[in-house]
């Protein structure tokens, strides 16, 4: 991912995706986090676990498009602790799979109204129109 997709800013920092507490809870990690970190890691970039994401709605994957942005809405915040190192920062968003990048522009749009720069949505996949129904 580094190699293919360097920071958007020398002074961006690299943001996981959210998942929800019950979802970490359940799979004893978060998969964005840990890609996150490893992008930092090549990058040099600081990794700022900035955004909480409430609700447990359905999983994404059972979802059609509208639903998809809908099931996302307004469902992600940034930490208190989190806020002023956001402002004015270039961010790295670090994602999983973008399917319909419902999640990813939901998470993005939140960072950008607490002040980031701008967001720049870094995944390791992105599913295939029409392969799954989604398109």
């Amino acid at each position: 991912m580094a190699r293919l997709c360097p920071l958007p800013a020398r002074d961006a920092l690299v943001v996981p995706v959210a998942t929800t507490r019950g979802r970490a809870r359940r799979r004893g990690y978060n998969q964005a986090e840990l890609l996150a970190r490893a992008y930092a890691a090549r990058t040099s970039a600081p990794v700022l676990d900035a955004l909480t994401r409430e609700g447990e709605g359905p999983s994404q994957v059972e979802l059609v498009p509208d639903q998809r942005r809908r099931n996302v809405r307004d469902s992600f915040a940034v930490r208190p602790s989190a806020r002023a190192a956001v402002r004015g920062r270039a961010v790295a968003l670090i994602d999983d799979v973008l399917t319909t990048g419902a999640t990813a522009a939901a998470a993005a749009e939140t960072l950008e109204r607490t002040g980031a720069r701008g967001v720049t949505v870094i995944a390791v996949a992105i599913a295939l129109p029409g392969r799954d129904g989604l398109s």
